[in-house]
């Protein structure tokens, strides 16, 4: 949704798409006969070449869609790959998942996510460098990549407005849908500047940052595709129980 530059434009009036990502292995998964789907990374090296195999040897449609960053597009140096695959796994930017349809006539019999953290959870939970523990969203595998370094900013004295943590538990993506986010009056609104989170550099020191509408967006969009996954897989979301 915010990837930016020459992806999408970005300016004063405009952050970059409004639409939900069109998620094409997901796509093949319904209404198509008995297929094999995966969508893996070398995040998981065992499950990506298990997954390659798996699908050659399937008895009918197979389809493997696998994540990789792009070095100079997104920022990112050569020896970096894998570690990004990890990133926006955990982050649930593109979280893992088979479907075997060999494995049974349901969803939840035929989806697997377990490979992904905490796949009973919205987000992953790592621990920073003082041992705290924080939330890993797509905002902290986003502030790993050039591309999307116009929707992070500095904070200045009062501009610390609401943590994204908040605002994730007053909006769900409906909100978003019919605009309501932008209705001052609405519980879901969101400040076009003042949401801020803590973001976790490769040393785990945490530094404060305020970050763009968007973003907040697009966090909103990536939980709302993982909790849609988890309902397929027959999985319930304990913080999604709690939202509600």
């Amino acid at each position: 949704m915010p990837g930016g530059f020459d992806m999408n434009q970005y300016g004063k009036y405009h952050e970059g798409k409004l639409t939900e990502r069109k998620e094409l292995a997901q796509i093949f998964t319904s209404g198509h006969g008995s297929p094999y789907i995966a969508c893996v990374s070398m995040a998981n090296t065992a499950k990506f070449f298990k997954a390659i195999l798996d699908g050659l040897l399937h008895r009918g449609t197979a389809f493997v869609q696998s994540f990789t960053s792009c070095q100079p597009e997104h920022g990112i140096p050569d020896n970096m790959s894998q570690t990004q695959a990890l990133r926006i796994r955990d982050s649930r930017g593109v979280p893992e998942f088979t479907y075997n349809s060999a494995l049974g006539e349901s969803d939840s019999e035929a989806f697997d996510i377990k490979s992904n953290p905490r796949a009973d959870r919205d987000w992953q939970v790592k621990k920073d460098a003082d041992k705290n523990e924080y939330n890993f969203d797509v905002t902290q595998w986003a502030f790993t990549e050039g591309r999307f370094r116009k929707h992070f900013f500095k904070l200045k004295e009062g501009e610390e407005k609401i943590s994204l943590h908040e605002m994730l538990i007053r909006v769900n993506q409906n909100d978003v849908t019919h605009r309501k986010y932008l209705d001052k009056t609405h519980r879901s609104f969101i400040p076009l500047k003042g949401v801020y989170v803590d973001v976790v550099d490769e040393n785990g020191k945490k530094k404060r940052m305020g970050i763009s509408r968007h973003l907040v967006l697009f966090a909103i969009e990536r939980r709302k595709n993982w909790r849609k996954l988890q309902s397929r897989s027959g999985i319930k979301n304990k913080d999604y129980e709690a939202q509600k």
